[in-house]
């Protein structure tokens, strides 16, 4: 797409010269000569970049650069200047200009600096919109549970977004939603522009954690071959989400623990102290608690993040959550896999609440990634889900027998019961329902004859 440049300048050679030379290059130039000119055209049309002269015949270049600021903060503007007004040209970046060049100036040099102002702004962009788009995910997931349960957790979460906490605790099993609920804590915080910086604890080195968290200089260590910044460092004025916390080693506990305590750190290697601002949001799946007891996690450390920490329930807890979860999970991979997925039958949505979903909601999403995936339709059926979902959802039987009450039936009873439960559920598809069951679909349709 091309660039929209305006190029304000009251020398005609110099403005059409330039006008030219950026349409030459592949962008969209327009121009004008004056203030009052510059700003009629910005009352109707926004531009990516704008090219202005400070000394105009009817004013102040800086006139235009208000007005950008005021209403167009997103645009470029570099601004030319004569010698000697540099001052200018100073005030001119405070009100937001990207760069300058003064008089007389080479074409090339402004074009180079127009085009850096241009991949500067598409930069930012870009940034803006993947920060927009992430923060949307995450309101999205966390606004789909609306269990009481789930309620409460994200009422905690803005809360806890909205104070200048420097450290919490996620807990939670495997795939429950931790790593989301950070993410939920970061982009509901004044931090959102901020980096949102991982690290999974589990997943790098003993002997690199500390590298990892607080970089490294040049010689540090045999393979040093250049100066690291550390994730701390990375993500001052963010947030950085230290998973698995629990697997720390207990040198690199005592290290985070010396951390924590003042936010200073030394890159290893190096003699200076840095002083970071960044939010702590530590998780683990594991009982702290039973770890300190064993002696194979810090007791103080432990103090040190649980000041606040929040706990995010199993799904198995919030089953009320599980059908929407799965409709909001199947939209999205319906958009990615370009299908027509838009809600789950009645059928489906029993199996789904009645499997107990030990692999919490990242097992939900695979089984919806492959549904979606391998099938089409408009309306997840239980024919999408795997046969050990479906046989799950189905109990012939109670959970406890009473001759009073339920009565003992005949087995061959039980078992065409059991058959009819998974042919209802397989929406009438009897060869689907005979895989489920492990027989053929000539015993089954003899069985459901037999009636």
């Amino acid at each position: 797409m091309k660039a929209q440049v305006l190029v304000v300048d009251d020398e005609p050679l110099i403005r059409n010269s330039l006008q030219k030379a950026l349409a030459s290059t592949g962008h969209a130039a327009e121009s004008a000569e004056s203030v009052v000119g510059a700003l009629s055209i910005l009352e109707r049309k926004r531009f990516d970049l704008c090219v202005v002269d400070l000394k105009l015949g009817d004013g102040s270049g800086l006139d235009i650069l208000r007005k950008l600021h005021a209403d167009a903060p997103e645009t470029k503007v570099v601004v030319i200047t004569a010698h000697g007004s540099v001052d200018t040209a100073v005030e001119a970046m405070k009100l937001g200009a990207y760069d300058f060049v003064k008089k007389p100036f080479e074409l090339d040099e402004l074009l180079a600096t127009a085009d850096n102002a241009l991949r500067a702004g598409s930069l930012e962009k870009r940034v803006a919109y993947q920060t927009n788009r992430d923060r949307s995910k995450v309101e999205d997931a966390i606004l789909v549970g609306r269990s009481p349960t789930m309620l409460a957790v994200a009422q905690e979460l803005k809360i806890i977004a909205s104070q200048p906490v420097p450290v919490v605790l996620v807990t939670g099993e495997t795939g429950s939603g931790k790593a989301l609920a950070a993410r939920a804590i970061h982009f509901g915080s004044n931090r959102a522009a901020a980096p949102f910086v991982e690290l999974n604890a589990a997943a790098i080195p003993e002997n690199l954690v500390e590298s990892e968290l607080f970089g490294h200089e040049r010689g540090a260590f045999s393979d040093a071959r250049e100066r690291k910044l550390g994730l701390v460092e990375v993500a001052d004025q963010g947030t950085l989400f230290l998973d698995e916390v629990g697997d720390l080693s207990a040198s690199a506990q005592a290290k985070l623990l010396t951390f924590l305590d003042s936010f200073t750190f030394r890159r290893v290697g190096a003699t200076a102290t840095r002083t970071v601002d960044v939010r702590i949001i530590a998780a683990t799946n594991r009982d702290l608690s039973q770890l300190a007891k064993e002696g194979r996690f810090r007791s103080d450390l432990l103090y040190r993040l649980s000041a606040l920490s929040l706990r995010i329930p199993p799904l198995r807890e919030r089953a009320a959550d599980i059908v929407p979860l799965a409709e909001h999970f199947m939209v999205e991979y319906a958009q990615k896999y370009q299908k027509s997925f838009r809600s789950v039958s009645t059928e489906a949505g029993k199996i789904l609440s009645a499997w107990r979903w030990l692999g919490n909601v990242r097992e939900l999403k695979a089984v919806l990634n492959r549904a979606v995936l391998m099938n089409d339709g408009t309306r997840l059926l239980p024919t999408h889900l795997p046969s050990e979902l479906v046989a799950g959802a189905i109990d012939p039987l109670p959970d406890t027998l009473s001759e009073g009450v339920v009565g003992i039936r005949p087995l061959a009873e039980i078992e065409l019961r059991y058959m009819r439960a998974v042919l209802d559920l397989t929406c009438g598809n009897k060869v689907r329902a005979a895989e489920y069951l492990g027989i053929t679909r000539q015993t089954l349709s003899k069985r459901l004859e037999e009636e």
